[in-house]
């Protein structure tokens, strides 16, 4: 049987979008797919560079496009628009499946102006979901989704509240969308790290404004000074790691609030923590809280899209309103008095990721996805 030409177009090559495409393309049957990816080499991050001798080992082919960039240019967007129509032109695709909004853009329209029928649209979040836009820039947004839209045979949201904006928004209906969640590979529990009666709650995360590192630094403020026994950290890197580093530096908390910066592997990082926090705005479907999940940790985070998918609240974790660093106090002063409640929730989080985030599923259903669109 002939195999299935699958073009990939994704810009934002670092984080969680990266780490959903390698898990893809590790995964899938490269015996019954041939896999092309144009991509962005701004965004892109070192685990990405990395891994791109084995790619091509693999046999994946790969384009790197310079103008393929974040920001909106008309110059440097119209001439990624023709390099892209041309690889496709070349390539012939069964399918082109674009990642993440500046390539869901130019790529959806570049696939179509080149006759391809099939394509597939992960947005990873909606720009318009973050809470920090004006209404006159959520309408904006949303108004470019809903035309690219019209050409998109499939959106594949990663989280049901991904899908149920998209559906009140009128971006997607319910026959042309489904949620696929994200998956990593099936783990054992890591056998903790034991620490001398110490707490550590700790985040991963990009240093960003969507992910609200201020919130975390003021919650984690907010507890060291009246628990000697917990410390923070955060595991990440970004535009807001001096920020942070300044803020730390001057309340002399360097010891107790620790900056971790990026981690390859975080693992390791994970296995000494004893609970999971996120404080992020709006998400998509975050990998971090499944990799939390995996290593059997509760999980305080944030009543937004894609965490409140992960976290149960009272079954695994608990959920808290956006900037609300009064309401996380609470919650994690709650757990640093009742330690046997820290491990019955983390025992929770590691079922319901055995249950609901695997590799194996997330595979099988995209493939099952991508069959519909065989070539005959």
């Amino acid at each position: 049987m002939e195999k299935v030409r699958l073009l990939y177009i994704c810009e934002a090559m670092g984080g969680g979008v990266r780490r959903h495409l390698l898990d893809i393309i590790k995964n899938i049957d490269l015996g019954s797919y041939d896999i092309h990816l144009i991509y962005g080499k701004k965004r892109a991050d070192k685990v990405f560079f990395d891994n791109i001798p084995n790619l091509k080992r693999k046999g994946i082919h790969l384009y790197e496009l310079k103008e393929l960039d974040r920001e909106i240019s008309i110059k440097k967007d119209s001439k990624a628009l023709i390099k892209i129509m041309k690889i496709i032109n070349r390539i012939n695709p069964d399918i082109v499946h674009c990642h993440s909004s500046k390539a869901g853009a130019l790529g959806r329209v570049a696939a179509y102006l080149c006759g391809i029928k099939n394509i597939i649209y992960t947005p990873h979040a909606y720009i318009a979901q973050s809470p920090n836009l004006s209404q006159t820039k959520v309408k904006f947004y949303v108004g470019l989704e809903k035309i690219f839209g019209k050409i998109t045979k499939v959106t594949i949201n990663v989280s049901e509240g991904e899908r149920q904006f998209a559906l009140q928004s009128g971006i997607v209906t319910t026959s042309n969308s489904m949620v696929i969640y994200n998956g990593i590979s099936k783990k054992d529990r890591s056998k903790k790290i034991q620490k001398k009666n110490r707490i550590i709650i700790g985040t991963v995360a990009r240093l960003s404004e969507q992910k609200d590192p201020i919130t975390f630094y003021n919650i984690a403020k907010n507890i060291v000074s009246k628990y000697d026994s917990v410390d923070f950290r955060y595991v990440g890197d970004g535009p807001f790691y001096e920020i942070l580093k300044n803020k730390i530096e001057k309340d002399n908390l360097h010891k107790r609030i620790q900056l971790v910066g990026f981690k390859n592997n975080i693992s390791g990082e994970l296995a000494e923590f004893d609970i999971f926090i996120t404080t992020s705005l709006y998400e998509g479907m975050p990998y971090a809280l499944i990799e939390a999940l995996s290593q059997g940790l509760p999980i305080v985070g944030t009543n937004v899209t894609g965490n409140n998918e992960i976290i149960f609240h009272d079954i695994n974790g608990y959920l808290f309103n956006i900037k609300d660093v009064n309401g996380a106090v609470q919650i994690l002063e709650f757990l640093i008095n009742n330690p046997q409640k820290i491990k019955s929730l983390g025992e929770q989080s590691y079922k319901i990721y055995i249950e609901k985030f695997t590799i194996d599923k997330m595979i099988e259903k995209l493939e099952k996805t991508y069959e519909q669109f065989r070539r005959r």
